[in-house]
């Protein structure tokens, strides 16, 4: 009878851990519609497995009592706990439990839903080409701009296009590295643009193909964000939202982008009144106040449809 029960309870275990791995495995990300659900689930069925696996202890236990019907020192359960439980009523000792279990669980799904769920901080892709900002924003000090030419006259930054890197590419080689040889990565470059770095031509009748990139920051569909707003206008370098760009071997999100932080720093960051003639009434309305400054938020950074259109 004994291994008849461990039998079924073993039985569950691997049937639910298949489930469960089978549907993880499915799961397009980590990061899914349906990621909090599986928790809930996994929780459920972990409690109720370890119930089982308490019952069962505890009624071997009792057998094994019987069998050798000698004196054992009562467990601290037995002792401490169980006293109290059995002074409660049922009903209030059940709604206690509960209660707290919804409590914990409720508290870490909030917790799960506002710092994790969407949250990419620290994401750091392999790209299809080792691109170092190290080397080219901080060794040698290129503008980010150079390379990202729209970020002063769209809403998105754009990635540089291969002609852009063969204008310096065309040349540098990197070959003082590789024995005389074409570095491994700029040949990535030659090899989707077209170009033979020992004739130093472009192959005639190549067909070119794009470097695909993988895109790093992301912002949901629901929210509006324009750099040419952010880097002219409001004059934010690109590593307040970006980070040290210029010490970075490999790009990462250092932000996490989150709704939250675009407020906070909305809330502190000053426009400048004075040196835009768009912002000349807000400027006699500062200097009329007193104020030494109008915060981005005073000024309607807090409104709804500035993000949410």
């Amino acid at each position: 009878m004994h291994t008849s029960k461990k039998q079924i309870v073993f039985t569950s275990i691997f049937l639910t851990t298949s489930t469960l791995s089978y549907s993880t495995n499915n799961m397009s990300s980590f990061y899914s519609e349906s990621t909090f659900i599986a928790l809930i689930i996994l929780s459920v069925v972990l409690v109720a497995i370890t119930a089982l696996l308490f019952g069962i202890k505890k009624h071997l236990t009792s057998l094994n009592n019987e069998k050798n019907s000698e004196d054992v020192e009562p467990s601290f359960y037995v002792r401490k706990i169980q006293p109290i439980l059995q002074s409660w009523n049922p009903t209030i000792a059940t709604l206690v439990i509960a209660t707290g279990v919804l409590l914990f669980l409720g508290a870490f799904g909030y917790k799960f839903g506002m710092e994790e769920v969407g949250v990419q901080q620290g994401y750091a892709p392999t790209q299809p080409i080792n691109f170092s900002h190290k080397i080219h924003a901080g060794q040698y000090e290129m503008d980010c701009k150079y390379c990202h030419s729209t970020v002063e006259k769209s809403k998105s930054a754009s990635i540089p296009s291969l002609n852009t890197c063969m204008n310096c590419h065309k040349y540098v080689k990197a070959e003082e590295k590789y024995n005389g040889k074409t570095s491994p990565e700029i040949q990535k470059i030659y090899d989707a643009i077209g170009f033979d770095g020992e004739n130093m031509e472009y192959i005639e009748g190549y067909e070119q193909k794009p470097i695909e990139w993988v895109r790093i920051h992301n912002l949901p569909d629901l929210a509006y964000f324009n750099h040419s707003q952010h880097v002219v206008v409001g004059k934010v370098e690109c590593q307040t939202c970006h980070g040290p760009v210029e010490e970075m071997e490999k790009v990462y999100q250092y932000s996490t982008l989150q709704m939250n932080w675009c407020i906070d720093c909305h809330r502190e960051r000053s426009i400048d009144t004075e040196n835009n003639d768009y912002y000349e009434e807000a400027h006699k309305n500062m200097l009329a106040e007193g104020k030494d400054y109008i915060t981005v938020a005073e000024n309607g950074g807090l409104e709804c449809s500035k993000c949410h259109y």
